[in-house]
């Protein structure tokens, strides 16, 4: 999956499109990655994030799942931290 697809993702997560109202619906994604950031947003359970492979992208679930702006700095991709810090900004 390329970068830019991935922060495609994560942005349509929390730009007002709701993907799943509870974690039930995450099942239905096929990539494991995905369906973990899924379910830690839809449980608000950080938790959840220790299943992503991507470190960049569990630290950015860890961020936003449990509302930790601390965890952006762990992010490799300038352009990803800086979308952590935007989206953790407001919450």
């Amino acid at each position: 999956m390329t970068q830019y697809r991935r922060l495609f993702i994560v942005l349509a997560l929390f730009s007002g499109f709701v993907f799943a109202q509870d974690a039930s619906q995450c099942g239905f994604i096929q990539e494991a990655n995905y369906r973990s950031l899924c379910r830690a947003l839809a449980e608000k359970n950080a938790s959840q994030c220790g299943f992503i492979n991507d470190s960049d992208l569990r630290s950015m679930c860890r961020a936003l799942a449990g509302n930790d702006k601390s965890q952006c700095g762990f992010i490799t991709n300038g352009d990803q931290r800086a979308m952590c810090r935007a989206l953790t900004a407001n919450r």
